[in-house]
């Protein structure tokens, strides 16, 4: 067994490369670490990293009509709900590092990557109702 990194406290199998891998990628489309879902920041500057999905139909935030800003506003808020559930699934997983792979910790884990993959499929039918509503 490979020994723990002493500048590592979760050992030598933590952080997870695919996670982190994941979640570099995901910074480039707004994620950050949110300690609450809620935490939204500013919808515009969000609004922006997004839109690239839906161009060259879709218009600043601040000009987009009253319906499909509210469509997007629940995209992002469900990109936010999915940052944090990643964070939780992050969390879940470290735990079965740090104390021992057991029954409780397996199941955290589970729960965890569940919500998030359900959120995940949200967000994907949240974007569906934007570019819905962008389609002439």
């Amino acid at each position: 067994m490979p020994r723990p990194d002493p500048a590592n406290a979760l050992g030598p199998a933590f952080p997870d490369p695919l996670v982190e891998g994941a979640r570099s990628v995901l910074r480039q489309y707004g994620y950050r670490h949110r300690s609450r879902p809620d935490d939204h920041g500013d919808w515009p500057d969000m609004w922006e990293l997004l839109r690239g999905d839906f161009m060259p139909r879709a218009a600043a935030y601040a000009d987009l009509p009253d319906g499909v800003r509210d469509a997007a506003r629940a995209y992002m808020g469900c990109q936010l709900k999915a940052d944090h559930l990643l964070d939780r699934c992050r969390d879940a997983h470290a735990r079965l590092h740090d104390g021992g792979i057991g029954t409780g910790a397996v199941e955290a884990y589970a729960d965890a990557r569940e919500a998030y993959e359900h959120s995940v499929e949200d967000f994907g039918a949240a974007r569906e109702r934007v570019e819905a509503l962008l389609s002439p």
